[in-house]
């Protein structure tokens, strides 16, 4: 079972507005200023695929995820969308920027995997994640709850494997500097890391 966000795309919407306030808006606008114009533009677990609404026109756009109602939510408004498994590595598309959003810790433990295979199959790789995602002052079990009905659980991995992402800030940078990133910024309490794999080895 889902949380409720992850139900319905206006609810989810509405649940990163609330979560990241006008900073949701500026890391679009990093992401789409890092991948520039004319670029072939996968996102691995794309939700409901708000990043293609700051892209340039002249970009073409693939994206990602399972859960069907997204999916079909973005197909609606006309967006390139397939219901995937995004750690099917064998099958990306060919792109020219790979871009990662509140992904990593949904999957944890295989977070390090999807970044090391998704180097190999993209020119540039963008990864945006939150730090301290899980910290709580609350007992496990509240959070527990919160999470299964109005928080993170998308239905997918456990909560117990999920709440292990608990990067401070500085951690979290010198996660991403260590797997090779080129670049980190910090927007709200998002960082913000790209990589680029011909520079990597």
């Amino acid at each position: 079972m889902k949380a409720i966000p992850y139900m319905h795309p206006t609810i989810y919407n509405l649940y990163l507005l609330a979560l990241h306030g006008k900073s949701l808006e500026k890391r679009y606008r990093f992401i789409s200023g890092e991948i520039g114009g004319g670029q072939r533009v996968f996102e691995p677990g794309c939700g409901t695929g708000i990043l293609a609404g700051y892209l340039y026109k002249s970009c073409d756009y693939v994206g990602w995820d399972m859960n069907p109602a997204f999916v079909t939510y973005l197909k609606r408004k006309g967006y390139n969308a397939e219901m995937h498994d995004i750690l099917d590595f064998e099958n990306y598309p060919e792109n020219d920027v790979c871009v990662i959003v509140d992904v990593l810790h949904h999957i944890v433990p295989k977070e390090q995997i999807l970044i090391e295979n998704a180097l190999k199959t993209t020119k540039k790789l963008i990864v945006v994640e939150p730090y301290e995602a899980f910290s709580s002052p609350l007992p496990y079990r509240i959070r527990k709850y919160y999470d299964s009905f109005l928080g993170d659980n998308d239905g997918i991995n456990p909560y117990d494997n999920r709440v292990n992402w608990a990067y401070s800030p500085e951690e979290l940078k010198k996660y991403f500097t260590s797997l090779g990133a080129h670049k980190i910024a910090e927007i709200g309490k998002d960082i913000m890391a790209v990589f680029h794999p011909d520079k990597c080895e």
